[in-house]
């Protein structure tokens, strides 16, 4: 058993970290378990050495292990919780450190053997098993969320200066190095500790974020939309992404691992050191702080050091007759170098594995930081999916999946964000595609429904199935859009297809609104989904399906009704008036007898009309993918904190990238609830 709890380290070693780069349940599901597990067998192997401990003459070398199952119960530095309710649950740690401490002494103490060398070996691996679970009990009360959203936790820097003057001076600087490694990507060396600590508890802690001083400060000079617009204009602006991915690493470190206490020591030695910009309060703060750090550190530092020393000792101790010349003395012995061993190796790979995180080459820069997927949640079940696919989501009851998040897309979210700071539209996350209908309103016929559909008063999730069943239809039913076209809006120049962007991104919207389970209890939901929207959603879905199934039947009947449905599907419209009759008697078919069952329908179907009398195919994909794109906007902040932290660690979430682009950019914060 204690072989099988030393297994468990080493696969938690092994594949703890890759859970940033999953988002597969089975993978997680196996996770959970070898977590779970590694706590409940190094504590039955601590019971059971403990009952044999009354018996010191016929234990052997199996008391030698008891310090080694405080050191197991100390984790690796890959993994210290699964999820943030194992934060929570520090104090239950706390005592479990004292117990099994209390257990692991009693059998230390019931221990007789000749060599004092043996002995202080045993003491050593004693000492280092109390400081590996002491460190990790320290790390869960650090990382709970009560103890983020606290005071103590936060480490303001450079507000020695009060004038308005020094401020906007300061904040100019801030902004172009934010801007500068935004666009430098992961090629920049790794970001600062007090960076991503910040962003963690903005983000990670609070329900509420708010927007920084410097973005407010900059927005009311005037000065931030120049500095958007002369980022927008360079090339390597898109690089944004990258440097988002790896502080969304560093706050994964922050909340997880141990990964993280090197950095903050660092930073923090460079914080002391720079004082010119502190009030003395900081100042002797930051001078504290980096005593305890150091102290820490040492304490951290440790078991790195005395299990080398204890393995000496041990390997020259004489350990008797009986343990050399008896078959189980010499398998205790072997397990006894193994359990050593396997210590120490996974001490000096997660040491080299820190330094090679933070000292990678520029080879290696270019590797996922997430998962890098969108997942899909079509309610009209017509997602271009196999039909195998299909079928056995059918069977199994799940309807979602994902694809591979495009470039296309990833361009299309920051462009339309820093067009927005360029416009001094800082409300564009409370404003669910009224801005995109404002700005292109010349180029339609009528937009009352259109209008109506995202108007504030309008439930957010009413208007996310609206506009999910206009797009669908809209997609399936109108010509095909040229990808390799080239259409030009507010100097930006788009080469991608707005079409299935539209598409993905009106399915993702979905999932994270109806199927995503973390955020069924954040805020979002909280305030929007009420269960009437829930009834209606489930209604209006059986209509859809009960209305398709009825005019599949009909156009069956229907003399070249299968050659028109051919067309629309597999080719490319000829006609465009031709193809917008099809696609509106489509609508007219698909909607007449759900009228009367649901109030949503009718509504859905004068958007998709409103949407297809637009007869350029380019700006109606190109208003379709604005609106969704400021959808996301809306949902980014509102999904609460627990959401993006628990999403850190399950392959992670572009709405997560998406916020922390907001954050960092402007003040594109909603107002705080109630203000």
């Amino acid at each position: 058993m204690i072989l099988v709890s030393l297994f468990l380290q080493v696969f938690l070693f092994l594949f703890a970290g890759k859970r940033m780069h999953w988002n597969k349940q089975l993978g997680q599901m196996v996770l959970w378990l070898a977590y779970l597990s590694a706590d409940s067998v190094a504590t039955f192997v601590l019971g059971q050495l403990a009952v044999r401990a009354i018996e010191p003459s016929d234990q052997g070398l199996m008391s030698f292990w008891a310090p080694f199952v405080l050191v197991h119960l100390g984790g690796q530095e890959t993994m210290t919780a699964f999820s943030m309710q194992d934060n929570e649950l520090w104090k239950r740690h706390l005592l479990n450190l004292v117990i099994q401490a209390a257990v692991a002494g009693y059998v230390v103490g019931k221990a007789s053997w000749p060599d004092r060398r043996l002995k202080a070996a045993l003491v050593l691996v004693f000492v280092s098993g109390f400081f590996k679970y002491a460190v990790r009990t320290w790390y869960l009360f650090l990382a709970r969320p009560n103890f983020l959203k606290s005071p103590k936790s936060w480490m303001i820097y450079g507000q020695g200066k009060t004038s308005y003057e020094d401020k906007r001076e300061q904040a100019i600087i801030d902004m172009e190095k934010v801007l500068h490694r935004l666009s430098k990507g992961s090629t920049e060396r790794r970001p600062l500790f007090v960076e991503s600590f910040s962003l963690t508890i903005d983000i990670m802690a609070g329900d509420a974020p708010l927007n920084t001083v410097g973005s407010i400060t900059l927005a009311e000079t005037g000065k931030l939309p120049g500095m958007l617009g002369e980022f927008l204009s360079r090339d390597d602006h898109h690089n944004a992404y990258e440097h988002v991915g790896t502080l969304l690493v560093e706050c994964y470190s922050r909340l997880y691992t141990k990964c993280y206490v090197l950095g903050s020591l660092t930073d923090g030695l460079r914080l002391v050191l720079r004082k010119r910009n502190m009030v003395p309060w900081y100042s002797r703060l930051y001078s504290v702080q980096f005593i305890f750090q150091s102290i820490y550190f040492w304490v951290t530092l440790f078991p790195y050091v005395a299990m080398p020393i204890a393995l000496v000792l041990f390997a020259i101790a004489e350990k008797g007759d009986p343990l050399l010349h008896s078959s189980r003395g010499r398998v205790d012995i072997m397990v006894s170098y193994l359990l050593f061993v396997g210590a120490i190796v996974l001490d000096v790979s997660s040491v080299v594995s820190n330094i090679f995180s933070r000292f990678r080459s520029k080879c290696c820069s270019k590797k996922n930081q997430w998962s890098q997927k969108l997942n899909q949640y079509n309610m009209t079940n017509s997602a271009e999916v196999s039909e195998c696919l299909r079928s056995i989501q059918e069977k199994c009851g799940c309807e979602v999946h994902d694809v591979a998040l495009s470039m296309p897309i990833k361009e299309f979210i920051l462009d339309t964000l820093l067009v927005s700071g360029t416009r001094k539209e800082w409300n564009i996350a409370s404003t669910r595609g009224q801005l995109a209908l404002h700005h292109r309103k010349a180029t339609t016929s009528t937009l009352r429904a259109l209008e109506e559909s995202v108007r504030t008063g309008i439930d957010f999730p009413r208007s996310v199935l609206i506009w999910h069943i206009a797009t669908d239809m809209c997609f399936r039913y109108s010509g095909e859009f040229d990808a390799a076209t080239t259409y030009s809006a507010d100097g930006l120049l788009k080469k991608h297809c707005y079409k299935q962007m539209s598409r993905e991104l009106s399915n993702y919207i979905m999932y994270l609104v109806f199927k995503c389970g973390d955020l069924k209890d954040a805020v979002i939901t909280k305030l929007l989904l009420s269960e009437e929207i829930k009834m209606e959603r489930e209604e209006s879905k059986e209509q859809v399906e009960i209305i398709k199934v009825e005019h599949e039947g009909e156009s069956n009947k229907e003399e070249g009704r299968d050659e028109i449905n051919d067309q629309i599907e597999h080719e490319e419209s000829a006609n465009d008036d031709n193809n917008d009759a099809a696609a509106e008697d489509y609508i007219k078919k698909f909607f007449q007898s759900a009228e009367a069952h649901s109030s949503l329908l009718p509504w859905a179907r004068e958007v998709a009309q409103e949407l297809i009398s637009i007869k350029d195919e380019a700006e109606r994909w190109d208003l379709i993918a604005a609106v969704w794109a400021e959808m996301l906007y809306y949902t980014a902040p509102r999904c609460g904190a627990a959401f993006h932290a628990e999403h850190l660690a399950k392959g992670g979430e572009f709405v997560t990238h998406v916020f922390v682009l907001m954050y960092l950019l402007g003040p594109f914060m909603p107002p705080a609830p109630g203000a």
